[in-house]
């Protein structure tokens, strides 16, 4: 086991404060935090396989499905941002805010990306609420919370969500089966294992609907808790044990790329 970083540091900083008098317990504890950081990120990175990026479009011109200003300077900081990630294809929505998004990054990666139609946002709407907007006392209102497997029926808390979940849900299983996964139950079989990394650009409903598809979390309790921003950037590890694989969330709504 390597030395820690304190250990390695700790005669020059003893150094330090025998000639300088300046007290260095605090530093020796921020360094020994940032040596553990950093093998427990290594450790991450060694034991990813495909990983899956979900990002969402830029600040929309709604009306003229396209970017602000504001979401092609979103756009094209992402791009750097991903300009040295390991990338091996990228799909995106057929909407134009999602597409001008993609551009950025497919053009410096160098990649054409495919379009696929189940990627596209169709409303889920309850009169003239969008209910991934909803308050949460629509959903959080009852004793009993919206389950996994019974809250899209007619007779549970949002049938509304049941197409868009089902069109989501199928188109994303077969993307993983042409990479070898192939769902089986609640996980899934791999066929050809791999370390794919593939980015999908596309939008807010469509990345928690899938996120609740994969993590099997409840639609609704997922539309009321959590919320994907402009360029936001989740990450799922396609974690694997033996021939199986079930997915986990490594990253959600992530900026970084903004600051």
């Amino acid at each position: 086991m390597p030395k820690s970083t304190s250990e390695n540091y700790e005669p020059i900083l003893l150094y330090i404060y025998v000639v300088y008098g300046v007290q260095v317990s605090y530093y020796l504890n921020k360094l020994d935090s940032m040596y553990q950081m950093t093998c427990y990120s290594s450790t991450i990175t060694k034991e990813l396989s495909m990983l899956i990026s979900l990002i969402r479009h830029g600040d929309p011109d709604y009306a003229n499905d396209t970017l602000t200003s504001k979401g092609h300077k979103e756009a094209r900081k992402l791009a750097k941002f991903l300009a040295n990630k390991p990338i091996d294809a990228i799909f995106q929505s057929p909407k134009g805010r999602a597409k001008d998004t993609c551009r950025y990054t497919a053009d410096r990666k160098g990649i054409e990306p495919v379009t696929l139609d189940w990627l596209s946002e169709e409303p889920i709407k309850r009169g003239d609420l969008y209910l991934w907007n909803a308050p949460g006392a629509v959903f959080l209102s009852s004793p009993q919370l919206p389950t996994y497997d019974s809250c899209l029926e007619l007779d549970g808390e949002m049938p509304e969500g049941k197409q868009q979940f089902e069109r989501v849900s199928k188109g994303f299983d077969e993307v993983m089966a042409s990479f070898g996964y192939v769902k089986t139950e609640h996980l899934y079989f791999i066929e050809k294992a791999n370390n794919k990394n593939i980015v999908f650009f596309c939008h807010h409903g469509v990345i928690v609907t899938l996120l609740s598809y994969l993590l099997h979390w409840a639609l609704p309790l997922i539309f009321v808790h959590s919320t994907v921003s402009p360029t936001g950037l989740t990450m799922i590890d396609m974690a694997e044990t033996g021939r199986l694989a079930q997915p986990k969330m490594i990253a959600f709504n992530s900026l970084s790329h903004l600051l």
